[in-house]
């Protein structure tokens, strides 16, 4: 922005005012005699104040007061005392917030319906770190009532291996629980506790006519090597 102070002669109706900004100009500040100081609101870049006010950005136009069919009159300030009252200055641009790095690596929990397990994992803290434990992509994802995220791996509509959290979520196929950092959106380490979640997980295979505990379907298996 060139640094100068100007009488220009300018149509008084609004719209030719817009036309001097290319947009509709705001009240920046009411000055002696009556006058208006119109801008726009430039976020950032070289400035000015008059008398004191706020630092302005980009150009401004002191005009007289509103007058009928809302058109201004001229000026009534002397330019010699608008040049004493201006004072150069400029708006730098505010930082951008630096944000923290993602952690190296979180704790997930992987439930496997056909394996019967519900088992803690350590895996990169990324989506395809997560799809890689899942077998494949995720097909879609839930939060729970921990405030984890649970991916839902992609199955065809033959498969028949299913899951169930707490009574209600039901899902085909293997899951992924991981947490969630909600101020940097990252993964983080999954908050539910593995033995708190084995209680309420569930799993049904094409045989089952009901749907059986994890613990259940556990102790089942151990009888069954015992023998």
């Amino acid at each position: 922005m060139a640094r100068s102070i100007a009488a220009v002669e300018i149509s008084p109706e609004a719209r030719m005012l817009r036309s001097f900004f290319g947009e509709k100009p705001k009240l920046a500040a009411r000055l002696p005699k009556g006058d208006s100081l119109l801008t726009t609101a430039l976020g950032y870049g070289e400035a000015f104040t008059v008398g004191g006010t706020r630092p302005l950005v980009g150009p401004g136009l002191i005009v007289g007061r509103r007058g009928e069919w809302g058109h201004r009159s001229s000026a009534r300030i002397a330019l010699d005392d608008v040049v004493t009252m201006v004072r150069w200055t400029s708006v730098e641009l505010p930082p951008r917030p630096t944000l923290p790095e993602p952690p190296a690596s979180v704790r997930a929990i992987v439930i496997d319906p056909k394996l019967g397990i519900v088992e803690e994992e350590v895996i990169a803290a990324h989506v395809p770190a997560a799809e890689r434990l899942l077998g494949g992509a995720h097909d879609w994802h839930i939060r729970l009532p921990s405030g984890d995220f649970l991916l839902s791996a992609k199955t065809d509509r033959n498969y028949r291996w299913w899951v169930r959290l707490y009574g209600e979520v039901k899902l085909i196929g293997r899951c992924v629980i991981v947490g969630h950092d909600d101020e940097t959106d990252y993964f983080a380490d999954a908050t539910v506790r593995l033995d708190q979640l084995r209680k309420w997980v569930d799993f049904r295979g094409p045989d089952d006519k009901s749907w059986v505990r994890y613990s259940d379907r556990h102790v089942t298996a151990a009888s069954a090597e015992a023998e």
